[in-house]
Order: structure tokens, then sequence, then C-alpha cells
């Protein structure tokens, strides 16, 4: 075990829950948005960084391919399962008609953050093609494919994006020119992978170059959102998106950042917390609507500078605190 590996999950973990709480504040202008447009801005990589430690810890194994598929099969179905049932029947419970069942989580996630386990799946398809070329490929090689999908996913389709939400549209900027080119081949989330695990494999990682990348690009993500949405009239989460330059530059940065640390086993207290990350994940969405409606703990009131935090701090503790529990049963270690 490694604690640079754990370190990235439990930050990532929070910054899920932290983005989850701070963004009820940024759909309409007021005294809160700014507060709300720093925490989305600075907890966007949150997403990027699971991808990237999945790629980090994937790419560089060799193993046979039914291990592989059996492995993820077990890592990836049973949870996806449980908590799309789970919150089904939450809703359900809450006068909600969600129809079949079986129907809807074949359909795709049945709560918006369970789409994460979709996008998993897709991925790992595409794992033994990846670590066939990771593993067998130059640095300059690596470096070459994750430029080129960093133009092709991030960078072009951003571009194109806010040029037509200022100017509008036009067909010179338009996203059919990647699949014109077969460029889709280099579209999507497929990138992170790859770039987890080159950044994991470098011995150029630096804490101080790491934070300051992070920082800087989160900054921009908040300064150019600001920009946008007074271009547009409203709050706009035009920069927010997973595969954003800054967005992706951020998350670069912070897991350069972290895996810039010494490597060496987790203390206890860190794997425990990080053996929990998927548990917290799959159900801090309930916590919040429980803190919110059950105990009127919400960022709606308060400091706008300091609620987010001290909701998503007690969010977090709360997850953590039921999915340390529930992974003393044998069966709930499969689903958390």
């Amino acid at each position: 075990m490694d604690r640079r590996n754990s370190w990235v999950r439990v930050i990532a973990c929070f910054m899920v829950v932290l983005l989850h709480v701070s963004s009820q504040n940024f759909s309409s202008f007021g005294d809160k948005w700014w507060a709300a447009n720093f925490f989305d801005s600075f907890s966007r990589a949150c997403v990027p960084l699971f991808l990237m430690i999945s790629g980090e810890a994937l790419l560089k194994k060799d193993e046979a391919l039914s291990v592989f598929f059996k492995k993820r099969c077990v890592r990836i179905l049973p949870p996806l399962i449980f908590w799309s049932c789970f919150y089904l029947a939450w809703l359900a419970y809450n006068g909600v008609d969600v129809g079949n069942w079986i129907i809807k989580i074949a359909q795709g996630p049945v709560m918006y953050h369970l789409w994460y386990f979709y996008v998993l799946i897709g991925l790992y398809a595409t794992v033994p093609v990846l670590r066939k070329f990771f593993l067998n490929s130059t640095k300059s090689e690596q470096v070459a494919i994750i430029a080129i999908w960093v133009l092709v996913a991030s960078i072009y389709p951003q571009f194109a994006e806010v040029y037509n939400s200022i100017f509008g549209g036009g067909e010179i900027l338009s996203d059919k020119l990647n699949s014109t080119y077969s460029l889709v081949y280099f579209s999507g989330y497929i990138g992170y992978f790859l770039l987890g695990a080159y950044v994991g494999n470098s011995e150029k990682n630096n804490f101080k170059v790491g934070f300051l990348i992070f920082f800087i690009s989160s900054f921009l993500t908040m300064c150019f959102t600001y920009v946008m949405s007074i271009k547009t009239g409203k709050p706009t989460e035009l920069l927010f998106g997973y595969l954003s330059p800054f967005v992706l530059a951020a998350a670069y940065g912070l897991f350069s950042m972290l895996m810039a640390l010494k490597k060496e086993a987790p203390s206890k207290i860190l794997s425990a917390i990080s053996d929990c990350s998927l548990g917290i994940y799959c159900l801090h969405v309930l916590m919040i609507d429980r803190f919110s409606a059950a105990l009127g703990i919400s960022v709606k009131f308060g400091n706008p500078w300091i609620a987010p935090l001290v909701v998503s701090g007690l969010v977090f503790i709360a997850s953590l605190a039921i999915i340390f529990v529930c992974r003393k049963v044998k069966f709930c270690r499969y689903v958390t």
C-alpha cells in the first residue's frame, strides 16, 4: 500500500463532497456566489484525480485478461447495483415514481453522482489495450499520445464552446471536426488513465511546482467563470467540465504534487479513511440531503466562506463513520 495513493483518494473524496455542497449557492448571483465559485473551481479536480489514480494503479500491472476483468467486475458491479437500488428505494420512499428498477439502472445513473460507475465500465474496457501501450512504449511516445488527447479532448472543444457561447456558433468551431477526422479515438476521459500512469511513473514530480500548477489553474477557472458568467448574463459552468483545460491542469498539478511525496506505507488512520472513500462517495449525497432537510444544516445559512467547509466536514465525517461501521460486515466491503 502506498500512502500517496491513499492521499489522492482521501483528498479527491473530500473535494467531491465540497463540490456538491458549495454548488448549491452557484446557480444565482448574490452575496454567496463568489464563495461558491471559489470552492467549485478549487474542487473540480476531484473526479480527474480518481481517474488518474485508477490509471496509475492499473496500467503498470501485467496480468491475464480474465483476471483483470474478473477483478474489475467484482470491484464495480456490486457497488453500482447496490447503490442504484439504495437510491431508487430512497426516491420511491419520497414519492417519486421510479418505474422498472432494472430498466432504470441499465439506462443510466439513477442519482447524479453514480455516473462515475458508468464511465468506469467503458474505461475499464480499454485498459488491456492501454496497458500494452504503456508497458511497451517510450516516455516520448506516451507524452505524444497524451498531448494529442489534451488537444482533441480538452483544448479544442473548450475553445469552440467558449467561442460559440460568446459569438454565437458556427460550423468552423464545431465538435463535428473531431468525428470528421476520426479524432474521437482521443476523446473522453481515457487520457486521464494514461496521464495518471505517466505521472505516477515519473521521477520528476515536484511538490511545490505541482501545488503552484494546481493553484494557478484553479484560480484561472474561477476568474474565467466570472468573466463568462458576466458575458452570458447568468452563472455558467462552462469551464467546470472535467475535461476543461484548466481543470485538467489543476488535476495534473495536484496529482503530481501528491506523487512527489515519499513512497511509503500509509498510517492506519489514512489507510482506513482511504478504504472508505468509495462508500463515502456513494453515501454523501444522501447525507447532504439529510443534514439540510432533517437538521437544517446547509450552506444556505451562515458565512458563505465558512459554511461550505463546515458542512462538507460534517458530511464527510458522518459518511465516514457510517461506512467504517458498515465495512465491519463482510458483505458491505464489496459495495463500499
